[in-house]
């Protein structure tokens, strides 16, 4: 009663399964964390966890090797987290900096402090050889990835006036400590570009960094390919926005699940159209090729129906469905359907 399902995380656990992890959330608190895992073969599997107490929430999963990593963060304090090794909990100790928000990689865990201009630090605990590495530079905005073995860094930085011009800095992982002992990032390239704004969303996809930008003052989506091999900054969407409304904070970078960008650059973006009180959902897609495409229109959907996340898998893009369906006579009680799609 009273309550409703959200999306923990909508992202791979290995490069073969994609995993869904659900909670529901009722007015005395959290339970029932659901996990469902979709295969590259279309093979799905659901866990339920014993129990319905929702108190150890394992956002993050990752199998490395023959070993499953997973770590609860906690919902006050995300520096609050514990990891569990193949379901035992371990100590990983923590890095040099807070944790304010950590993000899952092939090989381990990525801390980023997120200090809007002034020094930040990525740390990262490599689930092979058990250790933190922190690495600093200055930036107002930026995002991370792991590519061979390497922690890499875009920031961006506004002209500071109108925001029309910016600055894309590629930095990369060092192993030559200061006299602090502390690793600082190899500046490897600087492009100005013309359309600043703020940083949505990034994704990698093998040697290509792709970052999209809420460029406001114009009015536009625009996402940057960086190569982490040659370091060079490339345009590949530039469109105008076409709806007035996004369920993204321009003033944030959205980690969340409802931005995706595809192999080839393409943005995709869930909007969601409130009608009297009513949410109506529809996925936008943003092309390098120029224009764009309703990729799922309203109509789509069943009335009551939520996209708590995209991903690009398995070179298609999914989304995860939550529908309400509403039981007449039921003193508002409600049935719940989840569903995982997908677009050729």
């Amino acid at each position: 009663m009273g309550g409703t399902f959200g999306t923990s995380a909508f992202s791979l656990q290995k490069q073969d399964e994609l995993r869904w992890y659900l909670y529901f959330s009722h007015m005395t608190g959290y339970q029932d964390p659901i996990e469902i895992v979709l295969n590259n073969q279309n093979a799905v599997i659901v866990n339920k966890p014993a129990g319905n107490s929702g108190s150890d929430f394992r956002d993050i999963k990752i199998i490395y090797g023959a070993d499953t990593w997973e770590t609860h963060i906690s919902f006050n304090n995300p520096s609050n987290i514990n990891t569990f090794k193949n379901g035992q909990l371990t100590n990983i100790g923590y890095p040099l900096k807070s944790i304010k928000i950590l993000q899952a990689t092939e090989d381990g865990l990525l801390n980023n402090t997120d200090h809007y201009g002034g020094t930040n630090w990525v740390s990262h605990y490599h689930y092979g050889n058990g250790q933190w590495k922190d690495n600093s530079f200055w930036a107002t905005q930026y995002v991370s990835t792991r590519h061979n073995g390497k922690t890499f860094v875009a920031t961006l930085l506004n002209d500071g006036t109108t925001g029309t011009q910016g600055t894309i800095t590629v930095l990369e992982e060092s192993n030559t400590p200061d006299a602090s002992n502390m690793y600082l990032m190899t500046n490897k390239n600087e492009d100005t570009i013309p359309n600043a704004g703020y940083i949505l969303h990034s994704v990698r996809h093998n040697d290509n960094l792709y970052v999209a930008l809420n460029a406001q003052w114009q009015n536009k989506y625009v996402v940057y390919k960086i190569n982490l091999n040659n370091y060079s900054v490339q345009k590949i969407v530039e469109e105008t926005k076409v709806e007035n409304y996004d369920n993204t904070d321009p003033l944030v970078r959205n980690l969340a699940q409802n931005i995706e960008i595809d192999p080839q650059g393409n943005l995709y973006i869930v909007a969601n159209n409130i009608q009297n009180t009513d949410a109506h959902y529809s996925i936008r897609k943003y092309k390098t090729t120029g224009g764009t495409e309703l990729v799922l229109k309203i109509e789509d959907l069943k009335n009551l129906t939520q996209v708590q996340g995209i991903y690009f898998f398995n070179s298609k893009l999914h989304a995860a469905l939550v529908y309400r369906e509403e039981l007449a006579g039921n003193n508002g009680m409600n049935n719940y359907h989840m569903q995982i799609i997908s677009k050729n």
